[in-house]
């Protein structure tokens, strides 16, 4: 947990990057340019170009016709533009679990480490002195093993300090306290080797200052919380002369320079937002929080109505009720969920959580939202969200399915469930019934959205590609 590489954007939860498909590889004049349209909603002419030409229409004619390609955008590519055209006029984007998805997308393309945020923030280079190449060369023939017990508390961490130093057993203690729950479960051993450069300053000087095996360190404080470290193994490794390692030495300086920089820019970011949590609902979430071995879950249900509602967090440019705040920690990958047993836990979480979405804000104040390839990142997630929501609220939740129908269908298909009673398998039955439900009521609303959204064609466009083929099918 207190790798470098596991902790290069320190208080950033886990993301999940959109992939770029073909058409963002594209030159801008060649994707923006619009083939179809159906009320603002337009269908980009790379689509339909990428496609057509592999198709059996494209195969089949002998000459391409302004027809033949409308039919073909009409068949394969306008029925989402009828959905999004509807959802837009029935103000759908304006859905609070729409609005909640796109946050989320928006914070994680900004933030992400190949986004525009860090390109703009993170210099190429930084200085590095000779004496930090002269440190880290003292420290570069050895790599460690180690183990380490994590704790948010400095008078929980001193006393399990204290207990270690008069015999008490180590793995009970990280069993019982340990907030790495990467290796809470493994006697604290963390997975990676420590080589120089690869963590905090102030952990690095802990660790590489012990030299003997089972040799323990006092409390060291990172953004983390407070470790206590033990030494399992330190290896010799053979190493070159000063002079001829200075090129690997500056890399690791550099790398370790870079990691700092970004610690301390979200930092500073709690200040200049003026991050603040209402520590009078702290109780009620210590009191809500439920533990299963070394991990844990916020149990809303032990948390009063109106707490819920309340605001908890709050900074500059936004607010998160206690209600969000519990959604988030439990939406969270639950080796990154510190337990919350002490105030401090939940000091740190309500970092972690809030850290991604301050960097998010800070980064449209710098403008950095005007991004082209950031914009068609959350174009196409704001269509691809939107045609989502459009079909769970004008599809799904439209079509009405009784207890009886589900039973009436079980019936007529049992052989599908063989020898199953019906109530151990009535939901399976219920989606199956509404995926053959939702595939006719789809088809009667898209026939319907067709008179309702009138397409507009890029004639010019269209007359372009159709040319193009025609040569193509001349030369072939």
């Amino acid at each position: 947990m207190v790798w470098v590489k596991n902790g290069l954007v320190l208080f950033l939860i886990s993301l999940i990057v959109v992939t770029a498909c073909k058409k963002e590889e594209e030159p801008p004049q060649v994707r923006h340019r619009w083939i179809a349209m159906v009320d603002s909603f337009d269908l980009w002419a790379s689509r339909v170009d990428h496609a057509f030409e592999y198709s059996k229409d494209f195969k089949k004619a002998k000459a391409i016709t302004p027809e033949l390609l409308k039919s073909y955008i009409k068949h394969y590519f306008l029925d989402e533009l009828y959905l999004l055209a509807e959802a837009k006029t029935l103000k759908l984007d304006e859905d609070p679990e729409f609005l909640k998805i796109m946050k989320k997308i928006k914070i994680k393309e900004m933030t992400k480490p190949n986004g525009p945020l860090f390109k703009a923030i993170v210099p190429e280079k930084f200085e590095v002195d000779k004496k930090e190449l002269e440190l880290l060369y003292q420290r570069l023939p050895y790599r460690l093993t180690l183990q380490q017990i994590l704790v948010t508390s400095k008078s929980l961490a001193d006393s399990i300090y204290d207990a270690l130093m008069k015999g008490a057993d180590w793995n009970k203690l990280v069993l019982k306290y340990s907030n790495d729950l990467y290796t809470a479960q493994k006697e604290g051993v963390l997975s990676d080797y420590l080589v120089p450069g690869m963590a905090a300053p102030e952990y690095e000087e802990a660790a590489f200052s012990l030299w003997q095996k089972g040799q323990i360190s006092r409390p060291v404080k990172t953004d983390f919380g407070y470790h206590i470290i033990r030494l399992m193994y330190r290896e010799k490794l053979d190493v070159s002369s000063f002079n001829f390692e200075q090129e690997r030495l500056k890399k690791i300086a550099q790398l370790s320079a870079k990691n700092q920089f970004i610690r301390d820019y979200i930092r500073s970011l709690f200040d200049k937002f003026h991050l603040t949590a209402n520590k009078e609902l702290y109780p009620a979430l210590l009191n809500a929080f439920e533990r299963k071995g070394v991990f844990g879950a916020i149990n809303p249900q032990k948390i009063k109505e109106n707490d819920m509602e309340s605001i908890f967090i709050k900074h500059d440019r936004d607010s998160m009720s206690l209600g969000g705040f519990v959604e988030a920690y439990n939406e969270l990958n639950r080796y990154e969920r510190y337990r919350l047993e002490r105030p401090e836990d939940i000091d740190i979480m309500v970092r972690k959580i809030i850290s991604p979405e301050l960097m998010y804000y800070d980064g449209v104040e710098r403008g950095l939202d005007k991004d082209p390839l950031y914009q068609d990142f959350i174009r196409y997630n704001y269509r691809h969200e939107l045609e989502k929501i459009a079909q769970k609220r004008l599809i799904d939740e439209a079509i009405p399915i009784s207890d009886q129908e589900v039973r009436e269908y079980f019936d007529r298909h049992r052989n599908l469930w063989k020898n199953s009673k019906f109530k151990d398998v009535k939901p399976y039955v219920r989606n199956r019934l509404l995926v053959e439900k939702r595939k006719r009521y789809r088809s009667e609303l898209l026939n319907a959205l067709r008179e309702k959204h009138p397409v507009k064609f890029n004639e010019e466009i269209i007359q372009e590609l159709v040319e193009k083929y025609n040569k193509k099918k001349q030369a072939a």
